[in-house]
């Protein structure tokens, strides 16, 4: 069979460059830092508004609109899941914006107390800008040849034409006028209208361009373009008088305004002042210009690229001047966890904390509970997330590849769950129920069976469980204490350390870890492993001197605090000791690094870190990921229709648009198909890829070209 140019070892060693590259889990490297920063929002370059009680955008890569509550730190998706949507406009209990659906760009509304949403303009308009004060909304239409403004009374649902000219755009309100620019004698000039009298005015007509107006009661602020540089002017309505509020050399532009205080784009900066005063103050310097700065009483709202070249969007404090956190995952962070790609941890917000799932891959941020709820200790594993739930009592789980939540267990089912006592490992969560009796429970989260694995006399002081096995430590007696460990397969129970003074145990690969107090001459706590496989009991750690304890494992990796290199015995730092090597890892956090919460957890450590003045969650991985979770399935090979997008390789090499679809669906949801719609079908997950390269690079030689497809997977 003759090959294609794009056929050989040459394109299968660029395609797998390209994978290599392009794969966000391998986007990271082991020892490297990462800061997992959520103050600001990951936007779309389509808009964002700000009012007394809410903030609107759109995050990129999604059609609805983000409506965030700036009193509750609580986001709700708005719109229709699959029209193109730009210029999201708040005021009120009201969100308006631009929407494709009926073959236009038509403006609609959402009614925040209602839940509702509707349609405002006719069909099929051309609406290119629109604002929206109290009842009212405006908007510039070009349906009918020219561009004219609309003006709709929302209690009424009634639409009138403001403007004839044909030339009028960009509209601003307030309650009492709405001012547009209109070109009709030639240049752009600034007009307004009155509410209450129904009349038009002309208010700006300087020579040159005057353009973007905003107003604010009695002011309106706008480009002006008579010089030589664009300046911001200011026309006083009540005086019918207009001044310049700037004049230097350099372009002005965007201005917004709100009461007296207004913002506007110098430079590449954006600056704000008072239209009584003679002076401008920089609020951030190298912001994304291509979008105005909205401003709400003591807040500047704008949009600006981080390092990544990701679009975030911020919020300015005038009063404090500073930056102020935005949307529902920038709350003080605290109790983290991590697990492979994914990195948990309680957002405490003003009024309420969420829990905040992080993947690492793709870098982005989402709270996955509900804003009533009262969350806390999260885990997180390569499919689920599990947190206790404080008004509820009980545990709750999250589905990450389906995003769904449960919760797991209920009072009223005499399941009492212990807020603290609980791990997670792969699909197993093990819990103990607190009733009348401690039972330690299994519930596999994929099938929702739970089965008992024993009952204790009383609580334990700590529970684990990896893979086949589950330990518990129990009090048999003051400051004395046993380890247990269970083979659920085998449904044995062994006594492995009796009697001695240890808090907790922690399971790893084939061995279990406890930091144990030896009463010796000098008296230290020492850590001590069990041999699953050996039944043996052996020293790990044991040093003549101070303390190693409270030990953490995760695979072959122990994370423990140790005092024996502090000048104060009661200041503890962390150590990482790799089990397998005998040997301490070489991967550590910076030397400026100040370290709380530290966890382990998959092949990676997260903890609390307040280097910056500020609590910020790091992560840093130690080891290549890998997937624990055995029971999920695979995606099914033959799905039903629909359940699936199929795309040619050779086209999506071609177009370039290879890499942007694997950074879309996430390795879990690419597959490659070779010998495609043939008897001889071959698919590879970018999982499988990634651990059988020889088997993907003899398939990719072996399959003809027309032959190979990839599947992105719902």
């Amino acid at each position: 069979m003759k090959r294609k140019p794009l056929q050989g070892c040459l394109a299968a060693a660029l395609l797998v460059t390209s994978l290599w590259s392009a794969t966000p889990a391998f986007a990271y490297s082991l020892g490297e830092e990462i800061k997992i920063d959520a103050n600001q929002p990951e936007i779309a370059k389509t808009g964002y508004d700000i009012s007394e009680d809410y903030a609107v955008w759109m995050v990129e890569g999604e059609k609805t609109i983000t409506l965030y509550d700036l009193d509750d730190n609580s986001e709700r998706k708005i719109g229709s899941t699959t029209s193109v949507k730009t210029n999201p406009k708040v005021d009120g209990n009201y969100v308006v914006w631009i929407d494709s659906r009926d073959g236009g760009s038509d403006v609609y509304m959402y009614d925040i107390a209602k839940k509702k949403e509707s349609r405002l303009s006719s069909g099929s308009a051309k609406v290119t800008s629109l604002e929206i004060r109290g009842k009212n909304v405006v908007w510039d239409d070009k349906s009918n040849g020219g561009s004219d403004i609309y003006l709709c009374d929302i209690t009424t649902g009634e639409v009138e034409a403001i403007t004839t000219s044909g030339k009028a755009s960009n509209p601003t309100l307030d309650d009492t006028y709405i001012a547009w620019q209109d070109s009709r004698n030639g240049d752009s000039d600034i007009y307004t209208y009155n509410l209450k009298t129904k009349t038009e005015k002309a208010a700006v007509t300087a020579h040159g361009d005057q353009i973007k107006p905003s107003i604010s009661d009695d002011y309106i602020v706008f480009e002006d373009h008579s010089g030589e540089y664009s300046q911001i002017g200011l026309h006083t309505i009540s005086k019918d008088k207009t001044t310049k509020l700037t004049d230097d050399a350099s372009d002005k532009e965007m201005p917004h305004i709100f009461n007296t205080t207004y913002v506007f784009i110098d430079d590449g900066s954006v600056a704000y002042g008072g239209v009584n005063k003679s002076t401008t103050k920089e609020a951030d310097s190298f912001i994304y210009d291509k979008l105005a700065p909205r401003v709400y009483d003591d807040y500047i709202l704008y949009a600006k690229m981080d390092n990544n070249k990701k679009l975030r969007l911020n919020l300015y404090d005038m009063h404090d001047k500073e930056m102020v956190p935005i949307g529902s995952v920038s709350g003080e962070p605290s109790q983290p966890a991590g697990h492979d790609r994914y990195v948990v941890y309680i957002s405490e917000g003003n009024k309420t904390d969420s829990v905040i799932l992080h993947d690492v891959e793709n870098g982005t941020s989402k709270a996955i509970t509900k804003t009533d709820a009262s969350p806390s200790r999260p885990l997180v594993s390569n499919h689920y997330v599990v947190w206790y739930d404080n008004d509820e009592d009980a545990l709750f789980s999250y589905d990450i590849k389906k995003g769904v939540t449960k919760q797991v267990t209920n009072e009223d089912d005499d399941e009492i769950a212990d807020e603290d006592l609980y791990e997670l490992d792969g699909d197993n969560l093990l819990w103990v129920n607190a009733g009348s009796k401690a039972d330690l429970v299994v519930t596999n989260l994929a099938t929702g069976k739970s089965t008992d694995i024993t009952t204790l006399k009383k609580e334990p002081l700590s529970i684990d469980i990896h893979g086949n096995y589950v330990s518990w430590v129990l009090e048999q007696s003051s400051k004395k204490a046993s380890v247990f460990l269970y083979d659920m397969d085998e449904e044995d129970e062994m006594e492995i350390r009796k009697n001695v003074q240890v808090e907790q145990a922690k399971l790893g690969d084939d061995f279990v870890v406890w930091s144990e107090y030896t009463n010796t001459t000098k008296p230290t706590w020492d850590l001590f492993y069990y041999d699953i496989d050996r039944g043996k009991t052996s020293s790990l750690l044991r040093y003549t001197d101070r303390d190693q304890i409270k030990p953490q494992v995760s695979r072959n990796m122990v994370l423990f605090q140790d005092n024996r290199l502090s000048p104060n015995a009661k200041d503890f730092y962390y150590e990482l000791y790799d089990v397998k090597d005998g040997s301490y890892s070489d991967y550590y956090w910076d030397d400026d690094a100040e370290v709380e919460d530290a966890r382990i957890g998959g092949n990676r450590i997260v903890w609390i870190d307040n280097r910056d003045d500020t609590p910020y969650v790091y992560t840093m991985a130690i080891a290549q990921p890998q997937d624990d979770d055995d029971s999920t399935p695979d995606p099914d090979p033959q799905p039903e229709p629909g359940e699936y997008k199929e795309y040619s390789l050779l086209d999506v090499v071609q177009d370039g648009t290879f890499n942007e679809k694997i950074s879309e669906a996430g390795y879990d949801n690419f597959v490659f198909v070779f010998f495609g719609n043939t008897s001889k079908e071959v698919t590879m997950t970018l999982n499988e890829v990634f651990d059988d390269m020889d088997r993907f690079a003899d398939l990719f030689l072996s399959s003809d070209v027309d032959e190979m497809y990839i599947r992105i997977y719902k």
